[in-house]
C-alpha cells in the first residue's frame, strides 16, 4: 500500500472512532455532537500534514478532504445507527449541504495542515 493511502486509511480509522466514540458520549452525556466539530477537523490538518510531508500539497489536501467526505457519509450514517444527540433533524437537504460543508472545510484544513510542513521542514 502506498504511503499516501496508508495515511489516508488511519485518518478514516480516526473518524470512525471519533463518530463512533462521540455518538455514544452525546447520547449518554446529552450534549451536542456538533460540539466535536474541533476534533474532526484536527484529524483533517493532521491528515494533510502528513500526506503533504510524503508526497506533496495537492495529495495532502486531497487526502484530507476524502477524509471529510468519509466523515460527511459513512460516519455520518454510523453516528445516525449509533443514536447521536444531533440537535435537528437531518433532512436529506441539510446532509447534502452538510458534505459539501464539511469535505470543503476538511480540504482547507488539509491545506492548513500542508502549509504547516514547510515550517516544520524549516526548523521554524
Amino acid at each position: 500500500m502506498k504511503p499516501g493511502y496508508k495515511i489516508l486509511l488511519i485518518g478514516i480509522l480516526a473518524i470512525i472512532l471519533l463518530d463512533g466514540l462521540g455518538s455514544i458520549a452525546s447520547k449518554q452525556l446529552g450534549f451536542k455532537y456538533t460540539s466535536l466539530a474541533a476534533l474532526s477537523f484536527i484529524i483533517y490538518a493532521v491528515v494533510g500534514f502528513f500526506a503533504t510531508k510524503q508526497r506533496d500539497l495537492k495529495t495532502g489536501v486531497l487526502m484530507a478532504a476524502a477524509t471529510g467526505l468519509f466523515d460527511a457519509t459513512i460516519g455520518w450514517k454510523i453516528s445516525m445507527m449509533l443514536g447521536v444527540n444531533a440537535g435537528v433533524d437531518v433532512t436529506p437537504l441539510l446532509w447534502f449541504i452538510t458534505i459539501i460543508f464539511v469535505t470543503g472545510s476538511a480540504a482547507v484544513c488539509g491545506l492548513l495542515g500542508g502549509w504547516l510542513t514547510r515550517f516544520v521542514k524549516r526548523g521554524v
